[in-house]
């Protein structure tokens, strides 16, 4: 459930920034939680960002060495979100919330 639910705030934020948010967001986790800037392009591509990779699921979780690193790094980004995009409210994402 954790995954869909991260799947569902990434890829719907993507459809409503721009790049240069996309851009911002992982600058700002990188700079602020210290994560290397190539690692995060490995998910930032969920996000829009033009540089981020275009590795299938399987292929993602496998560059990050597991399913749980790959959660975290989709928990990261959410949060790189909230800060840049969302003026740090977590309820901004709440708008990409899967509905049933």
């Amino acid at each position: 459930m954790v995954w869909a639910i991260l799947m569902a705030w990434l890829v719907g934020a993507r459809e409503q920034i721009t790049e240069d948010q996309a851009r911002d967001t992982v600058q700002w986790v990188s700079d602020s939680l210290g994560i290397r800037h190539d690692d995060l392009l490995q998910v930032a591509g969920l996000i829009g960002h033009p540089d981020g990779s275009d590795l299938t699921l399987s292929q993602a979780v496998e560059h990050y060495g597991g399913p749980m690193p790959f959660v975290l790094s989709m928990v990261l980004l959410s949060g790189g979100l909230v800060a840049t995009v969302g003026d740090g409210d977590p309820n901004w994402l709440k708008q990409f919330d899967l509905t049933s």
